[in-house]
């Protein structure tokens, strides 16, 4: 049976797979993972011999095994960023938001609510339809005016501000996501394309001794 855990694994191989895509040079998914596996074994390779490898010693681990595999693959933050929240809302790794949102409805159907009710017509036949009783302020306006003849228009206002208080603060409370939490850890923390155009193209003349020219109109046609 499919796990919640299985859902976010995809959803992450799917975003990685699409950024490299837009990547620039672009590179196959299958391919950049046999960059990383290579990577990863040089770099376990230095940190047990980084003490008496003679070439690398007081070296830092760019300067014994150069950058790690992403770190040569550029694509711009605003790209990064939409594709992001593409896979966030598909896998609806979001839900939290959907709480926000009610809060709000809550906020605006305090101030306009609106009621279903029963239209009757002359004919004894009747239709559904809407009635609109007062908003919040207005209530309570009504019942403070029962008990208090004070300055009731700053009493509505500051206990209407109050509950509105209350809503954002519950908003807040449960906003944070851990599946959100976990995604965005591992694209924006892993091993997304860099964003550092400049950075890209030194890698590619310094270490792979090649020069590369990045086109940052394919993006605007894209």
């Amino acid at each position: 049976m499919i796990t919640r855990n299985d859902v976010l694994s995809r959803a992450v191989t799917d975003c990685m797979k699409e950024l490299y895509s837009l990547a620039q040079p672009s590179v196959d998914w299958e391919e950049f993972k046999k960059e990383n596996k290579i990577y990863s074994e040089r770099y376990n390779e230095w940190e047990i011999n980084r003490e008496n490898h003679p070439e690398w010693k007081d070296k830092t681990i760019i300067e014994c095994i150069g950058p790690r595999p992403y770190e040569f693959y550029y694509l711009p933050k605003e790209i990064l960023k939409e594709v992001f929240d593409s896979y966030v809302y598909a896998y609806k790794i979001d839900d939290n938001q959907n709480l926000l949102d009610i809060i709000e409805i809550l906020k605006n159907y305090c101030k306009k609510p609106i009621v279903d009710t029963w239209i009757k017509e002359s004919d004894g036949q009747g239709h559904r339809g809407y009635d609109y009783p007062d908003n919040l302020k207005k209530e309570i306006i009504k019942i403070i005016k029962e008990y208090d003849d004070s300055d009731i228009m700053k009493e509505s206002d500051d206990i209407i501000n109050k509950f509105f208080e209350f809503l954002d603060m519950a908003g807040e409370f449960f906003s944070w996501n851990k599946d959100l939490n976990s995604f965005s850890m591992s694209i924006y923390l892993g091993a997304s394309p860099n964003s550092n155009k400049q950075a890209v193209i030194d890698n590619w003349k310094i270490y792979r001794k090649q020069n590369i020219v990045i086109d940052d109109g394919k993006y605007n046609e894209e």
